[in-house]
């Protein structure tokens, strides 16, 4: 039974490498980029990315070859590339809860990184750390990461599944443009403006820095 487990976590994490690298390294749900990294039980030695949630950013780790789980990338691109959308959050917020050694309750609340919300905790009284908040509403106000522009604005680039020739602008979140769009015509997702113009005024909250202003004076 271990053997047929472990063959069947190899594949699984097989398939999702290889639909990795098929797709270009397609954006990770959230939920794998925030895993822990895991060295699995094996013996081997690969050398492998993961995204470390502390850090914010991606990190090597040694794979032993089998198990473990989805935070693993062959490369520093592809972990980038699946992760770049996991929201920042300022550093003490990024800290693991501490009751302090001392023994009163007072009531406080941290910032989980893990759920993105702030709950709630005992605080003993002494030492602990900065990731607590006398207040929720204080809590969720400096830690939970402020965007600009609705959700959509943060979908990958898509240029859809046709076969037209479309030229189309999406909001390009790690750059913070509008960078140009192939649109084929159909498909695709709401990450898709007629004119960088349009782009700008509703995912950049109001910047202008036009890469074609023949193109766009045409459109007005």
């Amino acid at each position: 039974m271990g053997l047929i487990a472990n063959l069947r976590a190899c594949l699984l994490l097989a398939s999702w490498l290889l639909l990795g690298l098929a797709l270009g390294a397609p954006q990770a749900p959230r939920g794998i980029c925030l895993l822990p990294p895991e060295e699995g039980p094996c013996r081997a030695l690969v050398p492998r990315w993961h995204y470390d949630r502390y850090t914010q950013s991606c990190r090597e780790f040694t794979y032993g070859g089998c198990e473990g789980n989805a935070n693993n990338f062959r490369t520093l691109d592809d972990c980038e590339q699946s992760c770049w959308t996991i929201k920042k959050v300022p550093k003490i917020c990024r800290m693991e809860y501490d009751e302090g050694p001392c023994r009163a309750s007072h009531k406080k609340y941290f910032f989980n990184l893990s759920s993105m919300t702030c709950k709630e905790f005992y605080y003993g009284g002494c030492y602990g750390n900065d990731n607590r908040f006398s207040a929720v509403e204080s809590c969720m106000d400096y830690c939970l990461p402020k965007r600009t522009g609705p959700s959509f604005c943060y979908s990958p680039k898509d240029e859809g599944m046709c076969t037209a020739f479309v030229p189309r602008y999406f909001y390009n979140a790690t750059s913070k443009s509008c960078d140009v769009l192939n649109y084929t015509g159909c498909g695709g997702n709401e990450n898709n403006f007629a004119s960088q113009k349009v782009c700008y005024s509703i995912c950049g909250k109001g910047k202008r820095v036009f890469l074609n202003t023949s193109i766009l004076s045409t459109n007005n």
